[in-house]
């Protein structure tokens, strides 16, 4: 390339960014050409270059932007129509190393942007076409040779709106659909529980956590139900963080369900679960594949209970204690195993309970001190929420081949028990220390339980007849 060339290339990169040589560059329409206005270049016209539309593109060839365009494949497949602008919005992350319009709803977008279809042949010289308020714009050429390489049959490039100036920048072309679940390949069968519903009550630090392992391992389609809002003091357990202060739990979960798979589709129920939301939670049951039932109150659970009885569909529930020094995960097959109120009827004076918000609080408040709000720490959360993602997984998987299948034998209990620390003043307290320990029961290890149904339960056994029995009729 001549000297001359390489100067005013230079010129026009410096203009692109907002800097200024010195020199002036003129445009004559006659001769379609580009010259300075330096005297020393007007003999023989030694200051003056031609330039095409490709070498001219946007005023800023061979500019590159710092970051690059993150799109997703849908919203280019089906674009044919050269008429068409396609209004598209994006997330602005790191003082604009990335625009991303991936995995965000369009209300937390806000920098504006349009995807524009051009013929094969055709330049992207009327950049000026699109919205006033453009910070992004995209054009998509498909070209029609045949013998182009798989993926190459279509070019992309992108544009970002920086110092008055349009700059060329990057674009990554992610084919979502395609790749989110690829690492699973192998693992699990993500298909096979795409299509299955799971119907989580309650949203908060346990819940929360299974919803967003089962939204990674493919599961789409949830319910959630919990009335509460998420508060500061939820933020170092719940999956959530402090932008979603103040929102109801179920829908800042649905936004991060969505985050991880936007072809998630995920219902909320803004309403307390009791006897007068009854038709509700009864509809949400119907529907599921599996409930979860991460409450953290006996009442609830027991509606649970009741109607995923009557429905005959699976639950699981989990529990912590207080200070989540422990926790323990319940299965139910109806009809089969025992169900939560003969859980319930194995301990009747049960006193060791979560103590997670401040309502519980105040209905266990003794007359001479107050009951502290001691929910637990994440790390201590974290095995019970594993563990009943685990069983549900097994059980959306059920009759499907999977690398998993091993695991049915190995998670036969309906009950399991999980130690996180020796807790002084519980039962747990004299266990022996860990160490080196093999037999008996210790910290940090679960433990399946095996438990029977009780004849007399009033949900899945024959009360009346047990009652008969017991006074001797």
């Amino acid at each position: 390339m001549r000297t001359e060339e390489k100067n005013i290339r230079q010129i026009l990169e410096n203009m692109a960014k907002g800097k200024d040589s010195g020199e002036k560059l003129t445009y004559d329409r006659d001769t379609k050409s580009i010259r300075t206005n330096s005297s020393h270049h007007e003999e023989n016209n030694a200051g003056t270059i031609n330039l095409t539309a490709e070498d001219f593109r946007f005023a800023a060839k061979g500019v590159d932007s710092s970051g690059h365009i993150v799109i997703t494949e849908d919203v280019i497949k089906n674009l044919t129509d050269p008429a068409e602008i396609k209004p598209v919005h994006f997330m602005c992350w790191d003082k604009g190393d990335v625009y991303s319009m991936i995995g965000v709803d369009k209300s937390q977008c806000n920098i504006h942007g349009t995807v524009r279809f051009l013929k094969e042949g055709s330049q992207e010289s009327e950049f000026d076409i699109g919205n006033a308020d453009d910070r992004v714009r995209i054009f998509v050429r498909h070209r029609k040779n045949r013998k182009s390489l798989p993926g190459k049959s279509t070019e992309v490039r992108g544009y970002v709106l920086e110092n008055e100036n349009w700059i060329e920048t990057p674009v990554e072309v992610v084919p979502i659909e395609d790749e989110i679940f690829s690492r699973n390949i192998g693992l699990i069968e993500t298909k096979a529980i795409s299509s299955k519903n799971v119907a989580l009550f309650a949203a908060g630090s346990v819940g929360s956590e299974i919803c967003s392992a089962l939204a990674k391992a493919g599961v789409d389609d949830f319910s959630i139900m919990d009335y509460d809002r998420l508060k500061v003091c939820n933020i170092s357990r719940h999956s959530a963080g402090l932008p979603h202060v103040g929102r109801f739990k179920t829908k800042a979960m649905a936004q991060m369900v969505r985050e991880i798979s936007p072809y998630s589709r995920v219902t909320t129920s803004e309403k307390k679960i009791c006897k007068e939301n009854i038709q509700e939670v009864r509809q949400i049951i119907n529907k599921a594949d599996i409930v979860i039932c991460t409450t953290d109150n006996r009442k609830s659970r027991l509606i649970i209970n009741r109607e995923c009885v009557s429905a005959g569909k699976t639950c699981i529930y989990a529990g912590l204690f207080r200070r989540a020094h422990g926790g323990q995960v319940f299965r139910v097959y109806p009809q089969i195993s025992p169900c939560y109120q003969c859980f319930c009827m194995l301990f009747p004076e049960q006193k060791d309970q979560r103590v997670s918000n401040p309502e519980q609080a105040r209905r266990l408040t003794y007359s001479d001190r107050p009951v502290a709000v001691e929910p637990g720490l994440a790390n201590d959360i974290s095995p019970i929420s594993n563990m009943v993602t685990k069983l549900a997984i097994q059980e959306l998987l059920k009759g499907t081949v999977t690398t998993l299948r091993s695991l049915d034998d190995d998670l036969v209990a309906p009950w399991y028990l999980w130690l996180n620390c020796r807790m002084e003043g519980t039962q747990y307290g004299d266990l022996e220390p860990l160490e080196f320990n093999l037999g008996g029961i210790h910290i940090l290890r679960w433990y399946g339980i095996d438990a029977k149904c009780q004849p007399g339960c009033p949900v899945c056994g024959d009360f009346e007849a047990h009652l008969a029995k017991c006074a001797g009729v």
